[in-house]
């Protein structure tokens, strides 16, 4: 059977264009609407507040009062509508539609799902996404996790601090799962290896632009780094194919699941600025091991007494035991 040998050209300009497009993500911009119903709860708009101060210049941000917005929002230009419904359910279904007729993205929050609105248009069911939840970390937390289905998903993150976590890891997670699809349908030995690498090589300059950073000179490390990885993932695949056989096609599906997810966290380890700590919380793990191993070491070298030698007719001597007459000698 014949092996295919290097990376094909196809799978190089693959990854180039990968990298034109990260270029091109990082020099656009995004906007947010954000439309504040009457009877919006406070912890809705406080949550708002927290949410949406932009990180980036290319980032904007403007807010509405629902009723006076509801005939003529989103702009052209905008790219995701945030909808606190209030008491005004009717409004907010105008402004789902003009999102839907403008391909904007669009949110309703609620504190609760029975709150929110119950006769949407059966061309909204699958367009609007609600955020139903109670209390400001609660609506973030939610928050966040929607906006990593947004198709903007990049570009907000980059501009939001607060949901980059959610988005990068349901990049990992697709980027995993389609690696793992790739290991475990290899049909020709090999073959896999440059599919898998520019997928891995496309996650960290997504990874990139989720943190908000070019693809330029520095980022040659990690994708270096991806890239020399992927080669020990199929060192180690082959290895375990060729140690259980029968579900080598299992266990290569799994390594290269396990392998995009470490690059990875490595990636955005390292963008997020988290290593200086992670490297400390390792050296104090070696230190606390070496410890364990050698024998608890005194918290501080104390200086031992050392014995003195004296005539015997200047010590002091204890006092002799005493007799009671009983048989029994009594120390004291």
């Amino acid at each position: 059977m014949a092996k295919s040998k290097g990376i094909p050209f196809s799978r190089i300009l693959e990854v180039a264009g990968a990298m034109k497009m990260a270029q091109d993500r990082s020099e656009s911009s995004v906007k947010v609407e954000v439309l504040v119903g009457a009877g919006a709860p406070a912890d809705e708009i406080s949550a708002m507040k927290r949410c949406f101060v932009p990180e980036t210049a290319r980032a904007h941000v403007l807010v509405w009062d629902l009723s006076s917005r509801a005939e003529t929002a989103p702009d052209a230009d905008t790219d995701l509508a945030v909808v606190l419904v209030g008491t005004q359910p009717k409004e907010a279904a105008q402004i789902a539609l003009a999102c839907v007729r403008r391909k904007c993205g669009c949110i309703f929050v609620v504190p609760s799902a029975l709150e929110a609105p119950q006769e949407l248009p059966r061309e909204l069911e699958d367009t609007v996404d609600i955020v139903a939840a109670a209390g400001e970390d609660a609506i973030i937390s939610k928050l966040a996790l929607v906006l990593a289905a947004q198709e903007e998903r990049i570009l907000l993150a980059a501009a939001f601090p607060f949901c980059r976590k959610a988005v990068a890891s349901a990049l990992v997670r697709q980027s995993a799962l389609a690696n793992m699809g790739v290991g475990a349908i290899s049909l020709i030995p090999g073959s896999d290896l440059p599919i898998m690498l520019a997928e891995q090589e496309r996650l960290a300059l997504d990874l990139m632009g989720v943190y908000g950073k070019k693809p330029g000179p520095e980022a040659a490390a990690d994708l270096a780094g991806v890239f020399g990885a992927g080669f020990a993932y199929r060192a180690i695949a082959r290895t375990l194919a060729g140690a259980v056989p029968g579900i080598g096609w299992a266990l290569k599906a799994s390594v290269a699941y396990g392998g995009t997810v470490l690059s990875a966290w490595a990636v955005e380890t390292h963008l997020a600025g988290d290593m200086p700590e992670i490297w400390s919380n390792i050296q104090e793990f070696v230190s606390a091991l070496a410890g364990a191993q050698g024998g608890e070491a005194a918290p501080e070298h104390q200086e031992q007494e050392q014995p003195r030698i004296v005539p015997l007719a200047q010590a002091t001597l204890p006092e002799a035991p005493k007799d009671e007459g009983d048989g029994y000698i009594t120390l004291s």
